[in-house]
């Protein structure tokens, strides 16, 4: 259960804030480098009572590294936007507002569609790399904000009401929309101490009872964000149906009953927001955050490996120049997660062996203690799509996209009678003959120094406009993807 915060209000100086009791309660807006501040997490470095300790005691030091936070431009961005979601989701659900009156006590659809009420709530996505830290950032994040708050008076008058700021839940591990109603109110009771998962989740209740109930508790208790993290997990379920009537709940929920969504996954999420295109603007209405890997030459990765480096509790000083940073790289591929597991490990092995740290140690490590990662770290390492495709978690964001329009330019082909559309320019692997029979033609090999457009589209910097130039979409809103 949540710590309950009474209601202190403070204008925002805006008018379309001022006056609603939802938005005044919460903090105030910060500004960034006071949000770089809060989210950081630094835990206590070694200190010389620690190391005056054992090797073996020492090593139990080590997890604090698991617990490091180091804030990036990206973070500062989506803190913005996070806090402009709430705020703006709070302003059509205003309480003195008559429409946001009569849907908060509509008890049916219909009543809902004829209460007058017109969404200000949208949407915003964090897609990234498997170990990336989007979940960590969500953490974070939602920490820097109270869970419930509590209002009794406002302006000289009686208040009463629950406010539940965010809701943080966990698409369960099949994508059933049955187990995502139970993580709904699992997190509500978490945050109230209340009893709806008994109440609610009966063996006889059909999803669509759930879900209504679902919609009715965030109108009740003025959800401020719902997060959905993991949400790659929808991929799971076989039937497509299922799939899109969540996603059409999601929608739903946001547009009827006026809650803002943050969507989490790895860029294996894609695919459930590329049926068709203009589905997927709508849902990811204030943009979307992607977590790609780093660079080498990043500053935000030297700034990463020099704060882990910084948590060190064997004999001797670990000294980053070119050829450690290379290395570290080279075995992490600029994913945080293998990185601070590859620190870890070297440091547990280093103390349990006295030795010292060094680029060959590293190599050790990896090759006798990563080696369930290897396939997947090398397949980031290779560049090549065909082999990051087999992890669909790891594959970067412009790969996933490239992927997304060549499938979507083969199913216009077979649309059009095509047996087949080669990638290449110019370079045609089947055909319809005179009489309208199918021609088999053998596949052209391309010039090692032919560019495919998909190679153009996922390196644009606006791959939309790209894809557009290169000949992937049609009308546009209407293409479908997947």
């Amino acid at each position: 259960m949540s710590d309950f915060t009474d209601a202190i209000y403070t204008a925002v100086g805006l008018s379309h804030y001022d006056g609603n009791p939802l938005i005044e309660a919460l903090p105030r807006i910060r500004e960034d480098e006071e949000v770089m501040e809060l989210l950081c997490s630094f835990p206590p470095f070694p200190d010389p009572s620690e190391m005056a300790l054992s090797p073996k005691i020492r090593a139990h030091c080590v997890n604090r590294i698991s617990e490091i936070v180091v804030p990036m431009e990206l973070h500062v961005q989506f803190e913005a936007s996070f806090s402009q979601l709430i705020r703006a989701g709070y302003t059509a659900r205003n309480p003195f507002y008559r429409e946001a009156v009569a849907m908060l006590h509509a008890v049916d659809d219909i009543q809902l569609r004829h209460s007058g009420f017109k969404s200000s709530a949208s949407s915003v996505a964090i897609f990234g790399l498997s170990g990336m830290g989007k979940t960590t950032l969500l953490n974070s994040l939602v920490k820097t904000y109270p869970q419930v708050i509590t209002h009794k008076r406002y302006g000289g008058k009686t208040f009463r009401r629950t406010q539940v700021v965010w809701l943080k839940i966990e698409c369960p591990h099949d994508g059933s929309p049955r187990g995502l109603c139970a993580s709904f109110f699992s997190a509500i009771d978490d945050a109230l101490g209340s009893d709806y998962h008994n109440k609610y989740m009966q063996p006889r209740a059909n999803v669509s009872m759930l879900m209504q109930h679902v919609s009715q508790l965030c109108r009740s208790f003025n959800v401020g964000a719902l997060i959905i993290d993991e949400l790659q997990n929808l991929n799971l379920l076989t039937d497509s149906d299922s799939r899109q009537r969540i996603l059409n709940f999601f929608l739903t929920l946001s547009n009827d009953a006026g809650v803002p969504l943050v969507y989490c996954g790895t860029n294996a999420t894609f695919k459930l927001f590329s049926n068709v295109v203009k589905n997927a603007r709508r849902a990811l209405g204030m943009g979307d955050y992607y977590f790609d890997r780093f660079k080498i030459d990043d500053e935000e990765w030297d700034a990463l490996v020099r704060s882990f480096l910084a948590y060190n509790w064997t004999d001797e000083e670990i000294t980053l120049d070119a050829e450690l940073n290379a290395k570290l790289y080279e075995l992490t591929q600029g994913n945080t997660d293998f990185l601070a597991k590859l620190m870890m490990l070297a440091q547990w092995y280093a103390l349990s062996n006295g030795e010292k740290i060094t680029s060959a140690l590293y190599q050790k490590v990896y090759d006798q203690q990563m080696i369930i990662l290897h396939r997947a770290i090398e397949a980031l390492r290779s560049g090549d799509p065909l082999q990051t495709a087999a992890f669909e978690d790891m594959m970067p964001a412009r790969e996933q996209v490239a992927e997304m329009m060549r499938v979507a330019r083969e199913r216009q082909a077979r649309r059009k009678g095509v047996a087949a559309l080669h990638r290449s320019d110019g370079l045609n692997l089947a055909g319809v003959g005179s009489g309208g029979a199918k021609v088999r033609r053998l596949a052209a090999v391309a010039e090692p120094g032919t560019r495919t457009k998909a190679q153009n589209v996922a390196e644009a910097d606006d791959w939309e406009k790209a894809a557009k130039e290169n000949g992937f979409t049609t009308s546009g809103d209407d293409l479908e993807l997947w």
